[in-house]
């Protein structure tokens, strides 16, 4: 019986994502960081959403970006994080960014532009209205960072 189940595969789904995003960041080189800030900024919207958002934009993801997005997830029916301004969202990414050992690297652009970035990088999986929709669950001033 054949398996969809390919470890090659997803290596290769996740290598190509984090590759762009690298180079939508203006850093090719710098993958490893890449995925720190991708984390940082993933882990600040899922904290902020409903735990069924969470699901439904974690699921296209290619899989090792899955296991990257739970990583330290504990469910909660009421989202624990409550921020509403896009100040206070690039505080949490900031926060996360350090707590992983990334604070001083110089990326030549914002955090507001780093997240931008990083959220509309999600249309190359998104079906439809899928990043709309997660785009519907962000506080207005957030919304304005996703295309």
């Amino acid at each position: 019986m054949a398996s969809n189940l390919s470890f090659d595969k997803f290596a290769k789904e996740a290598y190509d994502y984090v590759n762009e995003l690298a180079r939508n960041l203006g850093h090719p080189e710098e993958k490893e960081r890449v995925l720190i800030i991708w984390r940082a900024v993933m882990h600040t919207v899922r904290d902020r959403i409903h735990p069924g958002e969470s699901m439904q934009l974690m699921d296209p993801l290619p899989m090792i970006f899955k296991g990257i997005y739970v990583e330290g997830w504990k469910y909660n029916e009421k989202p624990p994080k409550n921020y509403n301004t896009i100040d206070e969202m690039k505080n949490e990414v900031e926060i996360l960014q350090a707590q992983h050992g990334e604070e001083d690297f110089p990326w030549n652009k914002s955090t507001e532009e780093i997240i931008s970035i990083t959220l509309n990088s999600l249309q190359l999986f998104m079906q439809g209205n899928q990043l709309e929709h997660l785009r519907g669950q962000l506080p207005e001033e957030v919304q304005k960072l996703v295309q």
